[in-house]
Formats: structure tokens, sequence, C-alpha cells
């Protein structure tokens, strides 16, 4: 069997998206099992590290604009059969996440307690902050590296590989944790630093063993070529990056500006959205894979020229991510109580949890929506269109209405959910409008003159 052969067997969605569930299932399960050992150490941890959740968040997103302008050009170069020129962009990918790496700890490292000072925390919750932020931040060359390498892997239709070293992170996240909030042995409690390093830590080891699998499967990839910068593919790759990443980018904005608001609410408010936040992972963590392996095949497909069978597709992908993405929501909104007395034993956080989770009803059905095509749209190369809508989106009804709703109109934590679930749905109906017109077919990024 041929490379090319080898690489269209494995671009099944079946296939694809299972590997990459349990994939995204461990590497929230990171951030949502500090969160749940943390709350056996103290309420002022748990604010913190949720609140801190949006900045580590921006973090990933940063080396994902290299990620995900990298994993377009390399899918569409192997459907179209281009292997060295596939071989090259995840070289040149490697080399800006490295870059990138060392710039994001910098700032984090020495820019952390700026960043905290302008919520006004509590005194114990804003030092819980900047301590995490500094170590998960400052040693982000793992997780820069993990991400990039798991999406060469996916590229190529490796999906198990990435899925079982998250496996193996998690667990090494998770004996982390233990010693750090339940130390054997008369150890000393570190509790949010110790939480913080074994974070960090286990995304360094799955670096490692990612580039292992790499050079197991023998995928083209050449490490002196990395250092050895090819200037017209760092820029295409930066092209799609850019704006690819620009979304997300702009909707995590968007969501600090909302913590802001979230915070004049009080700490039980903070605690209890950094609860939810930590639930609404695993609502919303089957309609982002399926968005991933939705990319995946997009990017593949435009590289062969199959823009039929592509368009029919993805209609079919978002109507099961919502209704995968509602059926889960119900059941935790059934579970509301006890998962609210698990992560807390202060009643006005509890009854803020339950009160969350159902308005999340709304805000996760259209969050699939959202996943799953814009993932259609950005493996296509049209990456240009959800940006200047989502921007637009995200200040104009999501922060406006969060704001209007849950501040000027007195309806608290429900209607500042309510306001990003409207912005949700509003770029979703759009988008649907810009799938079914097909301009997404003349945005392949392709070009005779690639070289």
């Amino acid at each position: 069997m041929s490379r090319q052969q080898a690489i269209s067997s494995r671009m099944n969605i079946r296939t694809l998206v299972w590997p990459i569930f349990v994939e995204s299932l461990i590497r929230m399960s990171l951030m949502s099992v500090d969160i749940f050992m943390l709350a056996q150490y103290s309420n002022d941890a748990v604010a913190a590290v949720g609140l801190t959740g949006h900045f580590a968040f921006f973090m990933m997103l940063t080396f994902m604009i290299v990620s995900s302008g990298s994993a377009v050009l390399i899918g569409q170069n192997l459907g179209a059969d281009r292997v060295i020129r596939a071989q090259q962009y995840s070289q040149n990918g490697l080399l800006l996440v490295i870059v990138l790496s060392v710039v994001v700890g910098l700032v984090f490292l020495f820019g952390s307690a700026s960043m905290m000072h302008v919520f006004d925390l509590a005194p114990t919750v804003n030092d819980y902050a900047v301590d995490y932020l500094m170590i998960v931040g400052g040693l982000s060359l793992g997780v820069s590296l993990s991400i990039m390498f798991s999406t060469i892997l996916r590229a190529h239709g490796y999906t198990k590989s990435p899925m079982a070293i998250q496996i193996i992170a998690g667990l090494i996240n998770f004996v982390g944790n233990y010693i750090a909030i339940y130390p054997p042995f008369g150890w000393p409690q570190t509790g949010v630093v110790g939480v913080a390093f074994a974070t960090a830590i286990s995304q360094i080891i799955s670096a490692v063993v990612c580039w292992y699998v790499i050079k197991h499967h023998q995928i083209p990839l050449q490490f002196k070529q990395i250092f050895k910068p090819e200037v017209a593919k760092l820029k295409k790759i930066l092209s799609i990056g850019l704006p690819n990443a620009g979304e997300s980018i702009s909707y995590n904005l968007a969501q600090i500006t909302i913590m802001f608001f979230i915070a004049q609410l009080g700490t039980a408010a903070l605690a209890a959205v950094a609860i939810v936040q930590t639930v609404s992972r695993f609502m919303f963590v089957f309609s982002m894979s399926l968005g991933n392996g939705t990319q995946i095949l997009s990017s593949y497909y435009v590289g062969q020229g199959r823009f039929a069978a592509l368009k029919k597709s993805v209609h079919q992908y978002w109507i099961i991510g919502i209704i995968v993405s509602t059926a889960v929501t119900l059941l935790t909104v059934l579970f509301g109580e006890g998962i609210a007395s698990v992560f807390s034993d202060d009643p006005s956080t509890q009854k803020l949890v339950v009160a969350l989770l159902i308005a999340s009803l709304f805000l996760e059905s259209g969050r699939a929506l959202n996943l799953i095509i814009i993932a259609a749209l950005k493996g296509a190369g049209d990456v240009l269109f959800p940006v200047k809508v989502g921007v637009v989106a995200m200040w104009g009804v999501g922060v406006l209405f969060a704001y209007l709703l849950g501040i000027h109109w007195s309806l608290g934590l429900v209607g500042i959910w309510l306001g990003i679930a409207l912005d949700e749905w509003v770029r979703g109906i759009i988008m649907i409008f810009r799938w079914r017109s097909e301009r997404w077919m003349t945005k392949v990024q392709l070009d005779s003159c690639d070289t």
C-alpha cells in the first residue's frame, strides 16, 4: 500500500473522532482535575484557578495560531499528494511554536501579577492565581510542542497516538496533584504551586513521547531542518493561522471581559463559574472533537477536490453535534444539585451552579453548532469570514448582552450566561448560511506557485 493510500484509509470520520474525543477529554480534564482536587483544599484556590483558566486557554490559543495554520496546509498538501511540502510546513510550524513558547513563557513569568491586579481580587485568591499562572505559563514549552506534535500526527491520520499520550499525561497530572494536596511520607503540602507544576510537567512528558511516536510512524520530519526557516512558508502558516485563531482569541478576550463583570458579583460567583466551566467542558467535548475531525477531513477533501461529499457530510455533523450536546447538558442538569455539592460546600455557590447549568441548555447547543461549522470552514481555507463575524458578534452581542442582562438589568450570573448563549446562536446561524452558500469552495490554499 502506498503512503497516499495509507493516509486515505485513515481519513474516516469515525476513525478520526473517537480518539480525538478521548484526547480532548483528557486535555480538558487536566484543568478540571486541578479544580476538583483544589476544591478539597480551598474555595479561594478554586476561584483563582478558574479565573486563570481563561489566561491559560489564551496561552494555548497562541500556539494554536501556528498549529491550526499548519494543520490546514499539511492536510491539503497531503490530500493533493504533496508529501514534501507537507513536511516543510510541519518543520516551519515547529520552529514558530518554539519561538512563541519562549515569548509567552517570559510574558507569564514576569507579567502574571499585573494581569491579576486588574481584577482587584481578594489577597489570597490573587496570590493563588499569580502562582498558578507563573508556573503553567512560564513552562509553556511543553504544551506548545505537545499541541504541535499532536497536530502533525492527526494531519497524517494518526489520532489514536495523541489519545494514548494524553491518557498518560492525565495520569501523571493526577498523581502530581495528589502529592501536592495530600502529600505522603510527611512531605510538605504544596497546594496550588504543586498542582501547577504537575500540570506543566505532564505536558512536557507528553511532548517528548509525541516526538518519539512521530519518529516511530516514520512521518517525514527532520529535526535539523526545523531551525532552517523558509520565509515563504512561515508567512503562509501565519497568513492562515492568525485569522484562523483570531476567532478563538477574540472569544477568549471577550470571556476575560465577561469575567470582569462576574468578579464584581463576588467570590461565590467566581467559584460557581469555575465549577460550571469545569463541567461544561464535558458537555461540549464531543462537539469540539467532531469539529476537529471535521477540520482534518475538510482540509484533506479540499486537497482532493471532493467538495460535494464534504458539503453533505458537514450538514450531518453539526446536527449530530447539537443533538449530543443537548442530551449531555440535559443529563448534567438532572444531576445538577449533586454535581454542585461535590465541588462546593457553600449553599450560595451551589445554588448559582444549578441555575447556570439550566441556562447552559441554550448555551451549549449553540456552541456545538459553532465548533463544527467553523472548523469545517477553516479546514477548507475560509478563515477570514468566521473571524470578522466572530469579532462583531462576540463583542456586539456576547459582551454587550452579558453586561445588559447580567449587570445593568440585574439578572446576575444567569443573565450573563444568556448573553453568552445569544452570541453563540447568532454566529452559528450566520455560519450555516455561509456553508450553504458554497463560497468556501473558492478559498483552497493550494497554489501551483507554492514551492
